[in-house]
Parts: structure tokens; sequence; C-alpha cells
């Protein structure tokens, strides 16, 4: 069985002979008047949910840090007070590779924040006094351009590469600004000021 791929031109079908979407006047809206084209609102196309989903939302972040499991109650949060979840481990000063403090982004609309804040208190996170950011919509990460996009779906995105805490002794850090240096080992890292502990 083979698969054939047919090319339609939507701009002339007033003009075409035969028409099986039904009378023009459904297909209409109020005030605009056009002899071959044709508005169509996305709802009304067959995949209305994959272009809705091509829409990026205006999105902001809050960071926290977070001690234990307490990251795990975040999550199970999501769902009911819609947002996304980022996050990713700090490592541990005494060198075992299991986390046990996270680095956390609340990543929301600002329409669903005050939910957030009241509901996230209520489980001992308190993210009033947090920075907000906003999402850039150039975003190069891979996991804020899926929440800009997202419309059904509450992300929880764990970046597993840990982070390490360094110290700014030349004072040469500054606010909201990506720093890279190398470390001892010779690795080439990345770090940001941006988020308080």
């Amino acid at each position: 069985m083979a698969g054939v791929e047919q090319k339609y031109d939507m701009t002339r079908w007033k003009t075409l002979p035969i028409w099986t979407g039904g009378p023009a006047a459904s297909w209409e809206f109020d005030g605009l008047q056009a002899e071959t084209l044709v508005p169509v609102h996305p709802r009304d196309m067959q995949d209305y949910y994959g272009l809705a989903s091509m829409y990026r939302r205006e999105l902001f972040a809050r960071a926290v840090c977070l001690q234990g499991e307490k990251y795990q109650e975040v999550i199970s949060k999501q769902d009911e007070l819609k947002f996304h979840f980022y996050y990713t481990g700090i490592a541990p000063e005494d060198g075992s590779d299991v986390p046990r403090e996270w680095l956390c982004m609340v990543i929301y609309e600002k329409m669903h924040l005050p939910g957030i804040l009241r509901g996230l208190r209520q489980i001992g996170v308190d993210l009033e006094d947090a920075d907000e950011d906003r999402i850039e919509p150039d975003a190069e990460e891979l996991a804020f351009q899926m929440m800009m996009r997202a419309t059904d779906a509450w992300i929880t995105f764990n970046d597993p590469w840990m982070k390490s805490v360094a110290e700014d002794l030349e004072g040469e850090l500054q606010m909201g600004q990506v720093h890279r240096y190398q470390s001892e080992l010779g690795l080439a890292s990345t770090t940001s000021s941006s988020a308080q502990r």
C-alpha cells in the first residue's frame, strides 16, 4: 500500500463547482468578507492541538533550593496548581553522588501564580519573596521550549548534571549573568549567579 500526498489550494474553494465543507456562511466571521480568502479559526483545522502547541506562552519562573525529598512533594502538586517544574541536584560536598539539596524552578503563567504561592506554602515551600524571571521566548534550553508550547500537560524536567556551589571570592559574578569557568579537572562548566540559596 502506498501513501499519496495531495496538495490542496484552499484559497480558491469559493469558486469551485463542488464544495463539501458545508455552506460558505458557516465559514464566515462577522465583519470579515472576502471574495477569495476564507478566515478560518484554528479550531476548525484538523490538527488544532498540534497547531496550538506551537504557540509560545509567556512564562515566568521562581527559583528555590529544596532539601531532601521535598521536591517530590512539589512535583505532586503540579497538576492541581498548574505549573511546570525544573530541578537539578546540587553536588554534595562530601563527594557522594546522591544529592541532598535540589536547585528548583517553578515555571508558570501569571494567572496561576496566586494559587501556586498559596498551594506550595501549604506544604512548606514559600516562593513569595523569590525573584521572578521571565522565560525568554528564544531560550536555548529544550525544557523551556517544551514548557512554552505545552497545551495539555505540566512538564517535570530533571537536569541530570549536578551543580556545584562556587564562591565568588574576587567579586566578579553579576546577578543574572552566565559565567564560564575552568574547573581543576579541566572541564568547562557554566554557573549563574541569578538564583539565591
